[in-house]
């Protein structure tokens, strides 16, 4: 079921309006969309059963708002099914009773008390089972959250320590790139072996040259001896130093691969890092931002809660009535239902009593008649009048829809027309269900703008 309700200022009160109701599939009514109006509405359907679930609709709908009570009282009115003038004027006895204070009534007050209570608890273990849940996910919420911080400020001791092996790695301070250093200080090894070699190829060359010139110039053995041992002292000197600054070449290309490894490692280390930090990051953004709806959602009602609070209300409502209720709402009831009925037949019937043994008189243009000396016909208007002045009691701070089912089946013409028109007059919002056309002929008949929905 999908339905729309809106509230309209009028004066100092606030107008409940169905806009439209979706019933996708009930019973026989598959897929059917109602519009209503503000003013009066004509539900049709020779099928008592189809209108019937839309009553059912309606009445689900308003549960929300209101108790099941009210709604049975102030909003929906069915026909009276007395089989005679007599029973009919009981059960009207039995409905102002009920508004006085007596019991086994459609409106004990007690009983109803006693009803809203029982709901009202219900819905307070169920609020009080949704708030508990609601906190856990809090709860689970915050320690995610206490566990991914503790997360990153783990990621960041790490990010941390490898930057501090990076500082290490420098070769000097605030120095970036590391490897030119190795590879100027490869370059100067690489120049000295290779200056050594060429020394002593050099040496050796000229060792053998001067053996050769003083062998034709000097022919002295011991000259001869003193330049082949310098010549070869200078090969070995330069030799060992070739060796060594070969050694030292092979040296720094180890230190050099085991710099670029490390700093790989490093490199690859701190990225990884990075990534699981951001991670972790977005993470608690978004468990910030579930942690805040969490927060802000705590200052609505819940859907128990609403209930509650409309149980308190109806409860409060019930309390105030109880009082004085013969004084207070008893007596405003009559008076209204007086108007009400002076109103709708052009003053022949003026006043409604009910005095202290609950019988009630009705004061017409011939006197004061007991209400079982009245006819059908004016039975049915005194009870119309008395649950539209019922519904406006209940309903002090805002006016309900009224859904009148059936109720005008036994009226005359005359009685229906000024019924009709004022309710018209009142501008509140009316749903007639009906299996009788009726209804809709005279309000064509007098002009009377309406909604039409016509189930089939």
């Amino acid at each position: 079921m999908v339905f729309r309700l809106y509230w309209k200022q009028a004066g100092d009160r606030q107008n409940m309006i169905i806009r439209q109701l979706n019933i996708k599939n009930s019973g026989e009514i598959h897929d059917k969309t109602l519009e209503f109006s503000p003013g009066i509405n004509v539900l049709y359907g020779e099928n008592e059963s189809e209108r019937a679930i839309v009553h059912t609709y309606i009445k689900n709908m308003f549960l929300g708002d209101i108790s099941e009570a009210i709604y049975d009282n102030a909003v929906f009115a069915a026909k009276l099914k007395s089989p005679t003038e007599q029973d009919l004027a009981r059960e009207l006895q039995k409905f102002m009773t009920g508004y006085q204070g007596t019991a086994d009534s459609s409106m004990d007050l007690g009983r109803a008390m006693q009803m809203l209570k029982m709901s009202r608890k219900g819905y307070l273990v169920q609020a009080d089972r949704k708030q508990k849940e609601t906190e856990q996910e809090r709860q689970k919420l915050l320690t995610r959250m206490d566990d991914i911080i503790s997360d990153l400020n783990d990621l960041n001791r790490k990010l941390d320590q490898i930057n501090e092996k990076e500082e290490s790695l420098r070769m000097h301070p605030g120095d970036e790139n590391g490897a030119v250093i190795l590879d100027e200080r490869m370059a100067q090894a690489k120049a000295k072996r290779n200056s050594f070699a060429m020394g002593m190829l050099i040496s050796a060359a000229a060792g053998i040259f001067g053996l050769i010139l003083t062998a034709i110039i000097a022919d002295s053995v011991s000259v001869s001896l003193i330049v082949a041992v310098i010549a070869a002292a200078l090969v070995g000197f330069c030799g060992k130093q070739q060796l060594k600054y070969a050694r030292e070449f092979q040296k720094r290309i180890r230190m050099k691969k085991r710099w670029v490894s490390r700093q790989e490692k490093l490199r690859c280390s701190k990225e990884n890092l990075r990534q699981d930090y951001d991670e972790k990051e977005t993470e608690l953004c978004n468990l910030k931002e579930e942690y805040r709806e969490y927060e802000e959602n705590s200052f609505l009602l819940t859907s128990e809660e609403r209930e509650v609070q409309a149980l308190n209300m109806a409860m409060e409502t019930i309390e105030r009535m109880s009082g004085n209720i013969h004084l207070q709402v008893g007596r405003k009831l009559q008076m209204r239902t007086s108007q009400i009925l002076s109103e709708i037949t052009d003053g022949e019937y003026q006043d409604v009593q009910m005095d202290a043994a609950s019988h009630m008189t009705v004061t017409t243009g011939n006197g004061v008649e007991a209400l079982e000396c009245l006819s059908r016909g004016t039975l049915e208007l005194i009870y119309f009048a008395m649950r539209m002045a019922a519904g406006e009691l209940l309903c002090q701070e805002e006016s309900l829809p009224v859904i009148l089912d059936d109720i005008f089946g036994m009226y005359e013409e005359e009685d229906l027309e000024a019924v009709l028109g004022w309710m018209y007059k009142e501008k509140k919002q009316v749903i007639i269900s009906t299996c009788s056309k009726r209804e809709m002929e005279l309000l064509d008949r007098e002009g009377i703008p309406y909604g039409k929905q016509i189930i089939s």
